[in-house]
């Protein structure tokens, strides 16, 4: 059983990656060269901080692939057995749909954000 839940977990896993390289790859040609792209916005709706294209789309993507990739290079994975595997797999079920989730609520900001200021 540990070993399907963890084949299962690395499959999921790999879905919210791809999801998540996917929307930012999309958003990457659709966003000009030369524009800085917001990533936190301030109370009032507008951007608060702002970095350079390849800072701003690839942030969630590399942090989500460090921290989805921590189950397997910690070894936890792979030592984990019956309960424990399933609360294992499940975090990581979990955890890589909220990362997706985040991917896709950030570009959508960005892209709104950056339609109202008439840069796309």
């Amino acid at each position: 059983m540990e070993t399907a839940l963890r084949i299962i977990g690395d499959g999921l896993s790999i879905a919210a990656l791809t999801i998540i390289a996917t929307t930012a790859h999309g958003a990457w040609k659709r966003i000009p060269a030369g524009t800085s792209v917001p990533i936190v916005w301030g109370r009032d709706g507008k951007p608060a901080l702002r970095l350079t294209k390849a800072a701003g789309l690839l942030w969630v993507p590399v942090a989500s692939m460090a921290i989805i990739f921590a189950f397997t290079l910690s070894g936890t994975t792979f030592r984990a057995e019956g309960l424990e595997a399933i609360m294992v797999f499940c975090v990581r079920a979990t955890l890589g749909a909220v990362l997706a989730m985040a991917q896709l609520f950030h570009l959508r900001s960005v892209i709104k954000t950056l339609q109202d200021e008439g840069q796309l």
